[in-house]
């Protein structure tokens, strides 16, 4: 398998164009721009002259920075370099520099004031490198764009598991629901075009297909005149290329149909489930076994694992967390475990609502051809293993929240005791503050008649008082 290649430059560079980004530099170029042509047109004095000297030659050192940080830390450094616009940066930048010597001037009869009004042209040559910029920028956007862009696609399975037809389009899907035998059809990647035809094939209003069909909704079952229909979501694992990795979760919902002999699953998203589910399905279907039951049982089958695999992974992050010592704590652990617990929070309601769906199925409340009892005691299993892992998904929920609270009363804890020997350090560094303002002080021939060994004395016995105090309060301990 070939390796990623890790782009080891990319945070530096993203820091670099933080601070320096292209619209700082047309700005500096802007500004540039009075002080290179008010010295040639106008007499300034000798002062003035030099103040605008000293103002070119910083904001030149600010572009020659620019340029030389972000071709060390480009990508590809040959191609950052060979540019056009780049190129062009690089000639502005040197030219002007040839003025500091006088001999190359003189040789190549390049005058001052040239040079000068060469650095003007930096304006357009950033502006139209921050077009270019911007350009490439967005063409990739837009290929991602249209790359994820849902198409409809429609895929069918009949009889026994064994004809599959691909590609098919709607005007086929009534010969297919008028059809004697079981029939399973998946259709992905559904656009608002396609409601209209999806309620004239499945005699389904469209109001009734866009409310069911809400990727935000949770997992539920609703009952109808003669269907019935669940909404369902299966969740896809993902890890971030960050260092340390970020946990992340992807939720496809799907509605699933239950009509008669028929079943349908329809998604606006590309899920892809029709392939592994159909692979799941032959392994554990029969000829007598109703088409419908079999389809519906692997996909809650389906959603379990992924579902299980999430809970296993949570897990094994929260005992990784809680193995670290306090001191040992990485900075980010904050966001790590929020992280985590917003993941957990997602999980816990979805394994609670799909276990009431698939205890409402197995009670034969969902009217499924050929469903008697064998099956029932099949959905009782897939209710269990919901309840396991919804038990479980609880439990790291509240192992999460118990190590985020320990983990800020410990920092709390921590704090307070800097801020306790800040207020130790406080109080008796007043102290030396008195004892040499008394020394600054003329005390002979005062009232009170005090002593320079009192001036020491009494600040010290208060430093020595303060100090027990502090003590037995326990301040001082470390």
């Amino acid at each position: 398998m070939k390796a990623h290649h890790i782009d080891r430059k990319k945070s530096i560079r993203e820091k670099v164009n933080l601070i320096l980004p292209d619209g700082l530099m047309i700005v500096l170029a802007a500004i540039m721009a009075p002080i290179v042509l008010v010295p040639i047109f106008v007499i300034l004095p000798a002062t003035v002259d030099a103040s605008l000297k000293f103002a070119d030659y910083f904001i030149l050192s600010i572009f020659i920075a620019e340029y030389l940080l972000k071709t060390i830390f480009a990508q590809d450094v040959v191609k950052h370099i060979l540019n056009p616009w780049h190129v062009l940066d690089l000639i502005i930048i040197v030219l002007p520099l040839v003025s500091l010597l006088p001999v190359f001037a003189n040789e190549f009869g390049l005058s001052f004031p040239v040079l000068r009004l060469i650095r003007i042209a930096r304006i357009f040559a950033l502006g139209g490198r921050a077009i270019d910029r911007k350009i490439e920028m967005a063409a990739p956007a837009q290929e991602t764009t249209s790359a994820l862009k849902p198409v409809s696609k429609i895929q069918v399975m009949d009889k026994n598991l064994e004809s599959v037809y691909k590609d098919v389009q709607y005007s086929q899907l009534h010969d297919f629901l008028a059809s004697s035998t079981n029939t399973w059809i998946d259709i992905s990647g559904i656009t608002e075009a396609d409601f209209d035809r999806l309620s004239n094939v499945f005699g389904i209003s469209r109001i009734l297909l866009e409310s069911e069909l809400v990727d935000e909704a949770f997992p539920r079952i609703d009952y109808y005149e003669n269907l019935s229909m669940i909404f369902a979501r299966i969740a896809n694992m993902k890890t971030t290329e960050k260092n340390p990795a970020k946990f992340m979760v992807s939720r496809d919902g799907f509605l699933v149909i239950c009509q008669g002999q028929n079943i349908m699953t329809l998604s606006k998203s590309q899920t892809r489930i029709f392939n592994p589910i159909l692979e799941k399905a032959k392994r554990i279907h029969s000829a007598e076994e109703p088409l419908v039951v079999t389809i519906l049982y692997t996909l809650f089958r389906h959603i379990l694992d992924k579902d299980k695999q999430i809970v296993t992974s949570l897990e094994q992050e929260l005992v990784s967390l809680e193995s670290i010592s306090f001191k040992d704590s990485p900075s980010d652990f904050l966001e790590v475990t929020f992280n985590l617990r917003k993941e957990v929070n997602q999980v816990v309601p979805s394994l609670m609502h799909l276990k009431e769906i698939i205890s409402e199925i197995s009670t034969k409340r969902v009217p499924l051809e050929g469903f008697d009892e064998k099956h029932e005691k099949v959905f009782d299993i897939l209710k269990d293993e919901a309840s396991y892992l919804h038990e479980n998904a609880v439990n790291v929920r509240d192992n999460l929240e118990s190590l985020i609270e320990l983990y800020i009363n410990t920092t709390s804890h921590q704090m307070n005791r800097v801020m306790r020997l800040i207020a130790v350090l406080t109080c008796l560094g007043i102290i030396p503050a008195i004892i040499f303002g008394a020394l600054g002080t003329n005390v002979s021939g005062n009232p009170w008649g005090i002593q320079l060994w009192q001036v020491f004395t009494i600040p010290l016995l208060l430093m020595l008082v303060l100090g027990w105090i502090f003590y037995r309060l326990g301040w001082l301990k470390w």
